[in-house]
């Protein structure tokens, strides 16, 4: 009987975790989606007290929240977007992971941070210094051995400008989780690796940026400046139509490579 009242208590968790969502992202009152984000955080919160976050189907609230499960099934985030009536966002994300598939679940709120810093392409950083993003996919890979997890995330700056990123989470050897490691390389010849990729470009334009997991890839549209003039003002980048991409080596290295048509995916790869 026990057992049957927690279900119901989860069930009717969910339930109202999903009307709260679902009113953060289509209620048409700036202050309602506010009070409904915080609302659903609260609830949230107590509500992964109670349950392994990694085990519990988030299925029901997949729908305005991004829902990311590792492949090793050591991992899994929820993140989600609150807009204001400026198009101003605000990124929110929780992530639950375990450095051993039997061990603990640890639950980790990522905490976004308006400072210039969090654009480094050169650091790592803790949770409370977020570089923030809706993430929409996430790629498991292995370096010597250790366990990442590559990220991909979209931010609406502002009404001018929208940044895809691509990023890395991992766990340190105090089971802390860190943002940010040197695994992307402009070019095989390149011997200093970023530790995120950033892409800026118009509001108004589309980027296609995403796993091709089967192959190990990151593809994405190159970005150029409408016209000359707008060089190095990304509110005027726009796709050229030519696709570009990374590839994952053997040892756990992002190679960044241009144009996909020309590339020869038979050659052999470190």
């Amino acid at each position: 009987m026990t057992q049957l009242i927690g279900q119901n208590n989860n069930e009717n968790e969910i339930l109202l975790l999903q009307k709260y969502s679902d009113s953060i992202r289509f209620s048409r009152i700036e202050s309602n989606r506010i009070d409904y984000n915080d609302s659903f955080k609260f609830l949230l919160t107590d509500f992964l007290l109670t349950i392994d976050p990694i085990k519990q189907d988030w299925s029901a609230i997949s729908n305005t929240i991004s829902v990311l499960e590792s492949e090793d099934n050591k991992m899994k985030l929820l993140s989600w977007v609150l807009v204001n009536n400026k198009e101003e966002f605000t990124n929110h994300c929780v992530v639950f992971f375990k450095r051993k598939i039997n061990s603990e679940t640890n639950v980790v709120w990522l905490n976004e941070r308006s400072l210039s810093k969090t654009d480094s392409l050169y650091e790592t950083y803790p949770v409370d210094m977020w570089p923030s993003a809706l993430y929409y996919q996430m790629y498991h890979f292995k370096k010597k051995r250790k366990d990442y997890y590559c990220v991909l995330g979209l931010n609406g700056k502002n009404s001018f400008i929208n940044q895809k990123i691509i990023d890395v989470l991992w766990v340190d050897k105090d089971n802390e989780l860190q943002i940010g490691a040197p695994v992307f390389y402009g070019s095989e010849k390149d011997y200093t690796p970023q530790y995120r990729v950033f892409f800026e470009y118009a509001d108004q334009g589309s980027m296609t940026l995403r796993f091709e997991k089967e192959m190990k890839l990151i593809t994405y549209t190159n970005l150029v400046p409408s016209n000359f003039e707008k060089l190095g003002s990304k509110q005027y980048y726009i796709p050229d139509g030519r696709i570009d991409f990374y590839q994952l080596t053997k040892k756990g290295k992002w190679i960044r490579h241009e144009n996909l048509e020309d590339f020869n995916f038979n050659e052999k790869k470190n």
